[in-house]
C-alpha cells in the first residue's frame, strides 16, 4: 500500500476486499475469505469486518505516548473523532486499553453503521508503523454480533498481524 511503504495482512481466514480498498490512499477492508471468493470455503473463527487506514508520513503519534493518546480518545475532541458524523454526542462513552503495542478503544457510535450490514459496538486500535499512524477498526456484522471479548480479541490479533507484516527486513519484532 502507499507505493509499497506499508503492507496489510489480516488474521487467519481474512482476505482484503480489493473492490472496497484503496491501496494508493492507504485504506483496506478485510473480511472472511469465504465472503470474498467463491474459491474459499473456510470462515474465520471470529467473523467481523476489519478496516485499516494508514496516515501520511510523519503522523506516528502513539509510541511512548499511549496514555496521552488514550486520554485524548475519551475527551470531547476524541469522541468527535471516533463518531462517524463528527458529533461527540454520537459516542457517549469510550473504553480504552493501552499497552506497548498501541491503544485500543471500544465504543458505540449512534450516528449509523459505518458499513451496510454492520452494527453494535466498534473496536478501534491505534499504533505507529513506519512513521505513520495506523488505525484498525473491527465491526460486527448484523448477522453475527461479536461479544465485547470477541471484538477485542479480533482487534488485538489484527493489530499484531499488521505490525508483524510491517517489521523492516532484517529486524525481528522483539528488537
Amino acid at each position: 500500500m502507499l507505493g509499497g511503504d506499508v503492507r496489510v495482512r489480516g488474521p487467519e481466514g481474512y482476505c482484503v476486499d480489493q473492490s472496497a480498498s484503496n491501496a494508493r490512499r492507504g485504506f483496506a477492508v478485510l473480511a472472511g475469505c469465504a465472503l470474498l471468493s467463491n474459491d474459499a470455503a473456510v470462515m474465520p473463527l471470529l467473523d467481523g469486518l476489519i478496516t485499516v487506514q494508514f496516515g501520511d508520513e510523519g503522523t506516528a503519534s502513539v509510541t511512548n505516548n499511549e496514555d496521552a493518546f488514550a486520554a485524548f480518545l475519551i475527551s470531547d475532541a476524541g469522541r468527535s473523532l471516533l463518531a462517524g458524523d463528527g458529533d461527540l454526542a454520537s459516542v457517549a462513552e469510550v473504553a480504552t486499553v493501552t499497552d506497548r503495542a498501541g491503544v485500543l478503544a471500544r465504543f458505540e457510535d449512534t450516528s449509523g453503521a459505518s458499513f451496510q450490514g454492520t452494527s453494535g459496538p466498534q473496536w478501534r486500535g491505534f499504533l505507529d508503523i513506519g512513521g505513520r499512524l495506523a488505525t484498525i477498526s473491527v465491526l460486527s456484522f448484523d448477522r453475527n454480533t461479536l461479544s465485547i471479548g470477541e471484538g477485542e480479541r479480533l482487534l488485538v490479533v489484527a493489530m499484531a498481524e499488521l505490525a508483524e507484516a510491517n517489521v523492516p527486513a532484517g529486524e525481528t519484532e522483539s528488537n
